[in-house]
């Protein structure tokens, strides 16, 4: 072979090369040495791309129940409650930029004026099961931190990571039952999905490697009868199939509790839940 015809097949080769490294437009998933695979593959998009790959299809939310019942209820607390700490974000310049006008305290207990306390999981626990609804879930960082604090997503149920600050994230969910996962998201209006196969429902933590004191809990159920306390302390489970059940109440601080509860159909029923600090 010349040396012509050698240098003109590496200069085609190289330009091949390059082009088919500029496609790549998706990030790769960081994750801890020894940690278990990912049970589902991460679809991760940035803000304004129309092309790559989507989200995988989810199948029907589960259809209408006849003669459906309806669980409403308040969650209060009873004592004084504690005082939040503010966070510290002055370890990112970014961070702290985002509460200039009012510093962000932590949101482990979130108590209203008249003893509401806010982020409580309420869900159904021996509930039948129901497909996963094609609705994706979402948990977005913004302001560096998680929203919501809480929440309940379905098996198979696509849940959406979303990035919405200009700064570097990850999304570190450590649940026990199901694989744990770890993704990186260091441009803003990334957007990553992710599926759980598996119910787990004692709550487990999300956090951030790269900022400390972000922190969120999620349950994984196989029903969509679950609810989270707002911050007037009021949730509300739709829908539900008349029959006996056993409704729990979790908070990440004060722990558990558990009700047994009959519906009957088309019964409207409140079931209130306390507790102390």
């Amino acid at each position: 072979m010349t040396m012509k015809k050698f240098l003109t097949l590496l200069l085609a080769s190289t330009f091949a090369l390059a082009l088919a490294c500029g496609k790549g437009k998706e990030v790769s998933k960081a994750e801890d040495e020894g940690e278990d695979d990912q049970q589902a593959q991460t679809t991760t998009t940035a803000a304004g791309e129309t092309g790559g790959t989507t989200a995988p299809a989810a199948t029907a939310a589960a259809p209408a129940v006849a003669n459906a019942a309806t669980i409403t209820g308040l969650v209060k607390f009873e004592g004084a409650p504690p005082k939040m700490p503010t966070i510290q974000m002055n370890a990112d310049p970014y961070c702290q930029s985002q509460h200039a006008s009012a510093p962000a305290t932590d949101e482990e207990v979130v108590v209203g004026a008249g003893g509401e306390l806010a982020n409580v999981l309420v869900f159904i626990k021996n509930a039948p099961a129901a497909p996963a609804p094609s609705t994706h879930a979402l948990i977005d960082q913004h302001g560096c931190q998680y929203h919501p604090h809480v929440q309940a997503v379905q098996v198979g149920q696509p849940l959406d990571i979303k990035n919405s600050d200009a700064t570097l994230h990850n999304i570190h969910a450590l649940p026990v039952v199901n694989s744990q996962f770890n993704i990186g998201q260091p441009v803003q209006g990334m957007v990553s999905t992710q599926k759980f196969d598996k119910a787990e429902i004692t709550p487990f933590k999300v956090k951030c490697d790269v900022h400390g004191w972000m922190k969120s809990y999620m349950v994984v159920l196989p029903h969509p009868y679950h609810g989270v306390s707002g911050m007037n302390g009021t949730f509300n489970i739709g829908n539900l199939p008349p029959g006996n059940y056993t409704i729990v109440a979790w908070h990440e601080k004060y722990g558990q509790q558990e009700q047994n509860i009959t519906v009957a159909p088309k019964e409207a029923k409140t079931v209130n839940f306390t507790f102390k600090g």
